[in-house]
């Protein structure tokens, strides 16, 4: 065992010879006194593995005495040290994530948040970012306390905040100023119509109601009031909720052509590797080589586990882009109705969600140029058209 940990170390070479050949190649380098390693194979030939800086000589000697041989592979640490000897990323990477394995407690490399509902992660992170911890921060050097009160000043939203060290990982539990979110208390606001419609039924929940059953109203037209009129008291101003019921219109048009351009995936793939420390990614390879305008990306991001068990603050980076081509696809009239009517009947059951439809009326076939399949569907249906719209009061 050994011998081949050495033989790797200092680099080899496994060199085959044929069986018709293996006597004399024997022979001849017993005579010169060149150490290696004999391995059997099948139907008498022999793998000779013997140390790179030996190579020279060996190819030497068998081609003057005609011996027949073939190098199967060089290996060894050697090998690949030269092979890479180019690829300043794949080094610096490597003593990188050794420094890290040292190093990876003092300093931040994950920050996870906890307790927000309606304030989003990356803004918390941000937020941070901005005050001086983030990921590379050295955290033996902050003081927790000062950067908790500055955080809380810089940000209204949250009323508590603790920030807790487990190795390289930052706990950041957050208490929210409303956690249940929803309008401030000072906030107001009308309802207007979505769009047009014949009113069908009103139900304010707060607010003042400016329309009536039957009435026909325009998009955007006030339907109930965020200002309230009391007579002899004067005007309150709320957030109006309620909901609007309307007969409208609803229209679907679907045009599928007999001829046109898709894209379609080659199978030619190119996968590239890389780290991720902090916020800076290193990858092995040439990356710029990739046309995203030609190309479909996937990436997949892993925590880099050492021996099945440690879990070290280093992420490996694997982008796998596959080669879209843009090629002419041509449908029979049938096909193109059999697309049509899938991409009809997926529109259809949209424009019903939540409504309730009256009527419909649909027109289908090819179109006037013979060049598509058309289809077009008119609705009437009941639906909610309350949109809610803010508004400012000034005193």
């Amino acid at each position: 065992m050994l011998k081949y940990i050495f033989l790797w170390l200092i680099g080899a070479a496994a060199v085959r010879v044929p069986a018709e050949d293996v006597a004399r190649a024997t022979e001849a380098l017993y005579s010169i006194g060149l150490p290696v390693i004999i391995r059997k194979r099948r139907g008498g030939e022999r793998m000779f593995v013997l140390r790179i800086r030996d190579l020279p000589i060996f190819e030497r000697v068998f081609s003057e005495r005609g011996i027949a041989y073939e190098i199967k592979k060089k290996y060894g640490l050697t090998v690949y040290l030269y092979r890479y000897r180019l690829r300043f990323g794949l080094f610096l990477g490597g003593a990188l994530m050794i420094a890290a394995i040292f190093i990876s407690d003092d300093f931040v490399w994950r920050i996870d948040v906890y307790g927000n509902e309606t304030v989003p992660e990356e803004r918390i992170i941000e937020e941070l970012r901005q005050l001086g911890f983030g990921l590379g921060t050295y955290h033996k050097s902050v003081d927790f306390d000062v950067l908790h009160n500055r955080f809380l000043l810089a940000s209204p939203d949250i009323v508590w905040i603790a920030i807790n060290m487990k190795g390289s990982v930052a706990r950041v539990e957050v208490r929210e100023y409303m956690p249940g979110g929803g309008p401030e208390p000072t906030a107001r606001a009308n309802i207007v119509a979505a769009c047009d419609g014949v009113i069908e039924n009103v139900m304010p929940y707060s607010g003042a109601a400016q329309v009536s059953v039957g009435e026909e109203v325009k998009k955007g037209q006030l339907l109930i009031s965020g200002a309230v009129e009391y007579e002899g008291i004067g005007t309150e101003y709320v957030y109006a909720r309620g909901e609007v019921w309307a007969k409208v219109t609803r229209e679907i048009f679907v045009r599928v052509p007999l001829e046109f351009e898709e894209e379609v995936r080659t199978g030619d793939i190119l996968t590239e590797y890389g780290i991720k420390i902090f916020e800076g990614e290193i990858f092995f390879g040439g990356r710029g080589r990739i046309d995203t305008a030609f190309y479909d990306t996937i990436t997949v991001t892993d925590d880099l586990v050492l021996l099945n068990t440690v879990r070290l603050p280093i992420k490996i980076i694997k982008t796998q882009h596959e080669r879209i081509e843009k090629r002419t696809r041509t449908l029979t009239p049938e096909e193109a109705a059999a697309l049509a009517y899938r991409e009809y009947s997926l529109a259809f059951s949209e424009a019903c969600r939540d409504v309730t439809l009256l009527s419909y009326t649909a027109d289908d076939g090819m179109s006037e140029a013979g060049d598509a399949y058309e289809i077009r569907c008119v609705l009437s249906v009941v639906a909610d058209i309350a949109e809610t719209r803010e508004f400012e009061v000034t005193e």
